[in-house]
């Protein structure tokens, strides 16, 4: 049952049917692994903390500078030089002081224990941390959200290999012999904040929607029978333009054959 505060802060959430108290008591007791704290980490974690998805940690090595500001919306030039992941903590619980909500200042690697997460959100803007997360998601049999944005473009996928083994996972769609060599990032050739805020609230969505699927929440309803895993959702900002693709496991996929 919620108490009186989370009935008025969710109030808005709680009176669709999609949701209701059943659905808000599922997003207050899961827990979620946002990878990354910069331009699309930001906004995810901030939806997050809105949404009241009770337990995040937030991961990243990283400090803030002032390029960063154009999309990464929980810092102000006070920030500068302090670390991504604190200062996105901070301005999360100032949103909603009632979750737990973890920095961890440290670089997401393979030795990243991810057993104790529902849902792993990967933000980055690295290659090889979307390898990285993608690997460990397969081996734990978590699914991954991954999300990227770069100049007037975005991407956004549900992985779910190491639960079904008819559904692809990140390394089906991105090989890694033919994308390790083409890790671009915003730092060379930019992006605008609107972008990133999009692919975030999309993933955000998501994670919500496979919340309610892990916990068997309104098995008929439409929101939750809409997984996007094995599809591939794709934003064109200057045809503003969203399709969505269908993607198919590779059989001599390194991770997940």
């Amino acid at each position: 049952m919620l108490n009186e505060n989370e009935l008025e802060r969710y109030a808005n959430q709680l009176i669709m049917p999609e949701i209701e108290e059943e659905g808000q008591s599922i997003l207050l007791k899961s827990k979620v692994l946002i990878i990354g704290a910069g331009g699309l980490g930001n906004p995810t974690a901030i939806f997050c903390s809105a949404a009241g998805i009770g337990c995040i940690d937030i991961c990243d090595d990283d400090n803030i500078e002032l390029s960063n500001l154009n999309r990464q919306i929980a810092f102000s030039v006070n920030n500068l030089g302090l670390s991504k992941s604190i200062k996105l903590k901070d301005y999360c619980l100032n949103l909603n002081p009632d979750l737990k909500i973890n920095s961890i200042v440290n670089r997401f690697d393979n030795k990243f224990p991810i057993s104790t997460y529902d849902i792993i959100l990967d933000c980055s803007d690295n290659i090889e941390t979307k390898y990285t997360a993608n690997l460990l998601a397969h081996k734990n049999r978590k699914t991954l959200i991954s999300a990227s944005a770069i100049q007037l473009e975005g991407q956004l996928a549900t992985f779910k290999s190491g639960k079904f083994k008819d559904l692809p996972c990140y390394e089906c769609i991105f090989p890694k012999d033919q994308y390790q060599n083409t890790n671009m990032n915003c730092r060379e050739v930019g992006i605008i904040g609107p972008v990133t805020n999009l692919i975030s609230s999309l993933q955000v969505t998501e994670t919500i929607r496979e919340l309610f699927i892990q916990n068997s929440f309104k098995k008929e309803n439409l929101f939750t029978t809409n997984t996007l895993a094995g599809n591939l959702l794709l934003y064109d900002c200057i045809k503003q333009d969203i399709t969505k693709i269908k993607i198919k496991k590779n059989l001599s996929c390194n991770v997940c054959k």
